[in-house]
C-alpha cells in the first residue's frame, strides 16, 4: 500500500511545512497553477514572472519573422525551448497507478509552436500570460500546464526541496534530472545530475512543491474564457449559444478572435488567488489513502482470506467497502463538506481502491485502477494467481449508467477474455431515476448474467445521507451524464 512522503520520513508536520506531502508510487489530480505563482509577491517565489512568461515571449522573439518557415533554425529552436517532459519526481497529474505521464514530447513541442505561429498571424506578438496557449492549442488542459509550470520551475523547485530536507534531516542522493536548467545561451533544454531525496518505493527522485500553488483547474481555462467572452459573442457574432461547445469550438473561437484573449488574460490579472484546500480536502483527492486505511485497519480481516478464491476475495472486499459506507459512516467522505453536494465517481474509486487494497494485501490478489484494456480504461482489475476479475463503478445518477453494465463491462471481458465481473452502483439521491435503477439493478444483473454467459455480480451501496443529518432536498435527478470537470 502506497505511503506518504511524511510518513516514509517519519516527518511530523508542522506549521512552518507548507509543502503538498504527495503519496509515494501514487498520482493525486492536483495541477500547479501559474496564477498561483504568479501571486506571490515576496519570498522565493517573487520573481516567477520571467521563470514562466518570460520563457514564452523569449520564444515568440525567436519565432516573430520565421513563423511561417517551420524548416529555420529560428523555429527548430523554439520547438527545442518548448520540449516540457512529465515531472514525474512531484507525483501530480493524471495517472491513476504509478506515475509516468506522457508529459510534452517533440510532437506536442510542434503543437506549440504551431499555435505561437497562429498567434502571431493573428496579431498577438507577444504573450502576457503563457496559460493564452489553452486557447490556441485544442489539447493544452490542466496537466500540460501543469507540466509546463513545473519544468520551468523546476531548478528553483530543487532548492526549496533540498532547504525542506536540510530542516528534517533527510539525506539526499545525486539523481539525474531531466530539464533541471535552460541553457539560454544555446536555447535548449539541460538534464543535470542534482541531490534529492528518494522514493523509498520506486527509487526515484521526489521533488516538493508548495501546496498553495495546487488547485483542480487553471485559474485561467478555456472554460472560464467562454464563460467571460460568451455575452458578448451572443450579441455581437449571433453565436448560437444553445449548443454545448466542444474544447475544438472554443479554440477555434479563440484563434478568429486573440484581442478577446488578451481582454480576458489582463482582465483576470487582478483576480484573487483561490488554491485547492489541501489540508481539508474537500473532493477527497489526497486524504484518501489515510482514511481508507483506518477503515481497513478498525475492520480487520483474518488470515483465513488467502485460502479464498479470486471471486470470493473480490465479493467479500466489496463487502467490506459496502459495510465501511453504509453502516460505518463512510457515506461521508463521499460528500462535499464545501457544497454539500456528492463528491464525483473519481473520488469514489480513489477511496474504494483505498480500502479494498489493504484487504486484497492480505490474500496476495493484486488491484489496480484504470487500467487500459484497449477499448478505454476499466475502473479494477483484480487480478490472483491464475484469474482476473474486472470491475466498474457508477453512480445510480449517472446518465451512462446502465451503458456501464450493459455494454462498458462487457465489452471489457470480451476484449480480455476474463470471465468475471463486477459492477458497484453508488446511491446518493432519492430520486426517482436513482430508485428505479436501484430496483431494476438485481434482474438486469441476472438477464445479463444468463444472455452473456459471463460471472457477473453487482452490488448496491446506500450513500445518501441520512434524513436526521441533512437538509437536502431530493428531487427528481437529471440524465446527464455525471463527468469530472472538463479538461480545460
Amino acid at each position: 500500500m502506497a505511503v506518504y512522503f511524511s510518513e516514509a520520513y517519519e516527518i511530523e508536520l508542522g506549521t512552518d511545512d507548507d509543502w503538498f506531502d504527495p503519496i509515494l508510487e501514487e498520482d493525486t489530480q492536483l495541477f500547479v497553477d501559474p496564477f498561483l505563482v504568479f501571486a506571490e509577491t515576496e519570498g522565493r517565489w517573487a520573481d516567477c514572472d520571467d521563470l514562466l512568461s518570460g520563457h514564452f515571449e523569449r520564444g515568440f522573439r525567436l519565432l516573430a519573422g520565421h513563423h511561417q518557415n517551420p524548416e529555420s533554425v529560428q523555429y527548430r529552436k523554439t520547438i527545442d525551448m518548448m520540449l516540457f517532459p512529465e515531472p514525474s519526481e512531484i507525483g501530480l497529474g493524471y495517472v491513476a497507478s504509478g506515475s509516468k505521464g506522457s508529459g510534452t514530447g517533440r510532437g506536442f513541442a510542434r503543437r506549440i509552436v504551431g499555435a505561437m505561429a497562429l498567434a502571431i498571424e493573428a496579431g498577438l506578438a507577444d504573450l502576457h500570460r503563457f496559460e493564452e496557449l489553452s486557447l490556441l492549442v485544442e489539447k493544452i488542459g490542466r496537466d500540460r500546464i501543469s507540466d509546463i509550470s513545473c519544468n520551468l520551475l523546476k531548478q528553483r523547485l530543487v532548492r526549496y526541496t533540498q532547504s525542506i530536507c536540510e530542516r528534517h534531516g533527510i539525506s539526499l542522493e545525486k539523481f539525474k534530472v531531466k530539464n533541471a536548467s535552460f541553457d539560454e545561451q544555446r536555447l535548449r533544454w539541460v538534464e543535470l545530475e542534482v541531490d534529492l531525496p528518494k522514493n523509498p518505493s520506486t527509487g526515484a527522485p521526489v521533488i516538493l512543491i508548495p501546496k498553495r500553488f495546487l488547485r483542480e483547474l487553471p485559474t485561467l481555462n478555456s472554460s472560464d474564457w467562454w464563460d467571460w467572452v460568451e455575452p458578448s459573442f451572443r450579441d455581437d457574432v449571433n453565436w448560437d449559444t444553445s449548443r454545448k461547445l466542444s474544447k475544438a469550438d472554443i479554440v477555434d473561437l479563440a484563434r478568429k478572435h486573440p484581442d478577446l484573449v488578451r481582454e480576458w488574460t489582463e482582465a483576470r490579472s487582478g483576480d484573487e488567488p483561490h488554491p485547492y484546500d489541501v489540508d481539508r480536502d474537500p473532493e477527497g483527492l489526497h486524504s484518501w489513502q489515510a482514511q481508507a486505511r483506518a477503515a481497513a485497519s478498525s475492520d480487520p480481516i483474518d488470515d483465513s482470506i488467502s485460502r479464498l478464491s479470486l471471486d470470493e476475495v473480490v465479493g467479500l472486499v466489496n463487502e467490506k467497502f459496502r459495510h465501511f459506507v453504509e453502516d460505518r459512516g463512510g457515506w461521508e467522505l463521499l460528500w462535499n463538506d464545501d457544497t454539500s453536494a456528492p463528491k464525483r465517481e473519481t473520488s469514489i474509486q480513489l477511496l474504494y481502491r483505498g480500502v479494498v487494497e489493504a484487504y486484497c494485501e492480505a490474500a496476495q490478489v493484486f488491484v489496480d485502477r484504470e487500467v487500459n484494456l484497449g477499448r478505454g480504461p476499466v475502473d479494477f482489475v483484480f487480478t490472483g494467481s491464475t484469474r482476473r476479475s474486472l470491475l466498474e463503478i457508477k453512480k445510480f445518477k449517472n446518465g451512462r449508467f446502465w451503458d456501464g453494465l450493459e455494454h462498458q463491462l462487457i465489452s471489457y471481458l470480451k476484449s480480455e477474455r476474463c470471465k468475471s465481473g463486477w459492477f458497484l452502483a453508488v446511491r446518493l439521491s432519492d430520486s426517482r431515476t436513482e430508485a428505479r435503477r436501484h430496483a431494476a439493478l438485481s434482474s438486469r444483473t441476472n438477464a445479463l448474467r444468463k444472455s452473456t454467459g459471463f460471472d457477473l455480480h453487482s452490488l448496491a451501496i446506500d450513500a445518501r445521507r441520512p434524513k436526521s443529518a441533512s437538509n437536502l432536498g431530493h428531487g427528481e435527478e437529471s440524465e446527464a451524464p455525471d463527468v469530472d470537470p472538463e479538461e480545460f
